[in-house]
């Protein structure tokens, strides 16, 4: 979300600007809080990460998080798959507009391949989490 540090009537306003930035940061954060300390994740920087990464944070998650956060998680998870998946249609589009060899063509091939590999790389993150959540809940 994109905040101005200026007011509707264009005076300069940083207390309205810090507080609606501060919230945004909080709310892309999972904290992790177990006995010997606790553990911030951005979302947004974190993920979508390596397996090996996700298979360590997981299982923090399953062992100290509550419900709650894991909703959390699971929810920003989704939401950052269909933002891959948008931008793999807008860049697929944006590329088929335009001649097979021409750089635009290649540049916006590039693109989508790119938000490709970060949507299947988010899948497998959120496929992870769902069938960690699942054996701990046996």
């Amino acid at each position: 979300m994109i905040i101005s540090k200026y007011n509707d009537e264009g005076y300069y306003d940083p207390t309205a600007y810090e507080g609606i930035r501060n919230a945004d940061m909080e709310a892309c954060k999972l904290r992790i809080s177990y006995p010997t300390g606790y553990m911030e994740i951005n979302l947004e920087h974190f993920f979508p990460c390596t397996l090996d990464k996700a298979k360590k944070v997981f299982s923090l998650i399953y062992r100290y998080s509550s419900e709650r956060d894991k909703h959390k998680l699971m929810k920003f998870l989704q939401g950052l798959e269909n933002y891959y998946a948008n931008q793999m249609e807008e860049y697929a589009e944006e590329a088929m507009s335009y001649p097979k060899k021409s750089y635009e063509y290649r540049k916006y091939f590039s693109l989508f391949k790119e938000s490709r590999r970060l949507r299947q790389k988010t899948l497998k993150n959120f496929e992870l989490f769902i069938a960690g959540r699942k054996s701990n809940e046996i």
